[in-house]
């Protein structure tokens, strides 16, 4: 069994992603055994211990704690616009993962190091470690960063311009020496790949896609849970980024112009964002365990999905979710975006306008079939979703793994 050392700052019970821990359950199935190094447990962001009992005895997780910056301080720098970091707030936890992580390359044969950013600091941690041990390094980006459009709109709320500037500078060179330094870089969206090639004049080769997915076990046994028999209702969960809300506004909004009896729900991180939002037929609920969630989203009649106009290389990961529901999604994104691309191949439901009267025209129309049960026995292409299931996406990613770790022994 080959020996990968697994560098993941948000492994449970952290909550929020849910791909590290899928591939550290399946990869060795596929001969390869993960070392976890993450986040310890007493950091500050928020944790749901159902997901520990997910994390299978054999693998060791090694959890590494760090300084962190007051929320105070955080608060008053934003306030004061120079809220400047590189590369990211969780930079304190670069020494002591290197600490931890030379300590396990000294005693165990490790044949490979995989880092997952953001945070982006783990990068960098990747990158000291391969020059040092000469250990072939693969960077996962789970976020874009230079082109992340959410960071760009915060960095342009609380940072002074001069600061903005030298601080996009400073990510543009530190992505590419990234980028130059892995041996495979992955990404999870197309336009993300697209990016980073023609920004850095990367090799197509250089980069893979490996998009988010689903587990199949959390669909094992769940029961449907209807929270308004007579409503129509549509369903948001999970977590939404900044610049999200008043986008979400104008299409709660748009709903109840056209149906006042339907109701939009927001579950999760997403709910808290708009909860003081004082509109008819809106529903918050906050943190349940996905289960829980799941089994929400399974009792309501469309899915609602929601990004950014520009951010077509965002690909959410309840979009996946979404599609092993099997309801229609209503998507708010780009209509040329990955997100786009995936909803019409998997025929798994609308893509909506940005544009009010355009909006409200498109689910009057879908409305009006509901209405008519025309979509009773929806069924979208389940043999396409299939691929986004976590055990295929580990397939393709112990392909990369076996790729550069036969390369680099043929060497």
């Amino acid at each position: 069994m080959k020996k990968v050392l697994f560098i993941y700052y948000h492994f449970p019970p952290m909550m929020g992603d849910w791909r590290g821990l899928g591939f550290a359950k399946f990869l060795p199935e596929f001969g390869w055994q993960p070392i976890v190094i993450s986040a310890d447990e007493n950091v500050n962001y928020k944790k749901d211990y159902s997901l520990l009992r997910e994390v299978p005895d054999e693998i060791e997780v090694h959890r590494v704690g760090h300084r962190e910056t007051s929320k105070e301080w955080i608060y008053v720098r934003k306030k004061l616009r120079l809220n400047y970091v590189f590369p990211d707030e969780y930079k304190s936890w670069y020494l002591p993962v290197l600490k931890e992580a030379r300590r396990i390359l000294r005693k165990e044969k490790i044949e490979l190091i995989f880092t997952s950013s953001s945070p982006f600091t783990t990068a960098f941690i990747g990158m000291k470690l391969k020059k040092e041990f000469n250990i072939p390094w693969i960077a996962e980006f789970r976020d874009t960063w230079s082109g992340n459009d959410f960071l760009n709109l915060g960095y342009g709320r609380t940072l002074l311009k001069p600061l903005r500037k030298f601080l996009n500078f400073r990510i543009k060179r530190g992505e590419n020496s990234i980028l130059k330094a892995a041996d495979r870089t992955i990404v999870l969206s197309w336009h993300h790949k697209q990016q980073l090639c023609e920004l850095y004049g990367v090799k197509d080769e250089k980069i893979r896609v490996v998009t988010n997915g689903y587990n199949k076990s959390d669909f094992i046994e769940l029961r449907p849970r209807i929270l308004y028999p007579s409503k129509l209702t549509i369903v948001f969960i999970g977590s939404s980024y900044p610049g999200y809300q008043e986008v979400a506004l104008k299409f709660a909004k748009t709903v109840n112009e056209i149906d006042k009896d339907a109701e939009v729900m927001f579950i999760g991180r997403g709910a808290a964002a708009i909860q003081d939002i004082n509109i008819p037929n809106l529903t918050c609920i906050l943190h349940l365990q996905k289960k829980k969630a799941l089994a929400l989203a399974s009792g309501s009649d469309f899915f609602f999905l929601i990004t950014l106009p520009s951010a077509k290389w965002h690909l959410p990961i309840k979009l996946y979710d979404y599609l092993r529901l099997g309801k229609p999604i209503l998507a708010l994104v780009p209509e040329d975006g990955d997100a786009a691309k995936i909803i019409k191949e998997a025929k798994a439901g609308f893509i909506i306008s940005y544009e009010h009267d355009k909006m409200k025209e498109q689910l009057k129309n879908i409305f009006d079939k509901w209405k008519k049960a025309e979509f009773k026995d929806f069924q979208p292409d389940w043999k396409y979703i299939t691929q986004f299931e976590r055990i295929e996406l580990t397939k393709k990613l112990v392909s990369i793994f076996d790729e550069v770790a036969d390369r680099n022994s043929s060497r």
